[in-house]
């Protein structure tokens, strides 16, 4: 049987060839082409392993009120997405070390490491990690400092956060398929 590599039309002919009344070709990938086309399927499973990880949300937030409402609100206008929580900073960097999402609602006062410092240290490691400050402590200087580290800062108490937060996701996570 004679094969014949398919690969981005290489066409050369390899492998074991059997006598020449035996005329069938088979489609294949030459030794050359084989290790290639792996590598290119790795980067593109690996692509849509992204794909999947830019509809993760974590809610990191203390007040186990405040993340049912904002985890309810969400799912109910964008039930595709995948919403994780966090209580405190340590348990935040470990989901966001292993589930990597792509957008973070991250709470100021947290116990132990708060927001801030957290944010800092996800955006240090993880620059394309989408941080949003949400807080009720609106005071100049966490704005000043979310200019800096954070993508995005946004006050609980104001009466267009839910509108914002809608926003914020739609133009960040992609559109379900």
């Amino acid at each position: 049987m004679i094969q014949v590599c398919y690969y981005k039309g290489c066409g050369v002919v390899y492998g074991e060839k059997e006598p020449l009344s035996d005329q069938r070709e088979t489609h294949g990938l030459c030794p050359k082409h084989l290790e290639v086309a792996q590598k290119e399927m790795r980067a593109e499973l690996e692509r849509l392993d992204h794909r999947s990880e830019r509809s993760k949300v974590l809610i990191v937030e203390d007040s186990a009120l405040f993340r049912q409402i904002l985890k309810d609100t969400l799912y109910d206008r964008f039930p595709s997405i995948e919403i994780h929580e966090a209580t405190d900073g340590e348990e935040a960097f470990r989901k966001i070390e292993t589930l990597r999402p792509a957008l973070i609602f991250m709470d100021i006062r947290l116990p132990g490491e708060n927001g801030l410092e957290l944010t800092k240290k996800v955006k240090a490691r993880y620059p394309n990690t989408i941080v949003v400050i949400l807080t009720a402590y609106d005071f100049p200087e966490y704005r000043e400092f979310s200019r800096e580290y954070a993508d995005h800062f946004l006050s609980k108490d104001s009466s267009s956060t839910t509108k914002n937060i809608f926003m914020l996701v739609e133009s960040i996570l992609p559109s379900p398929a």
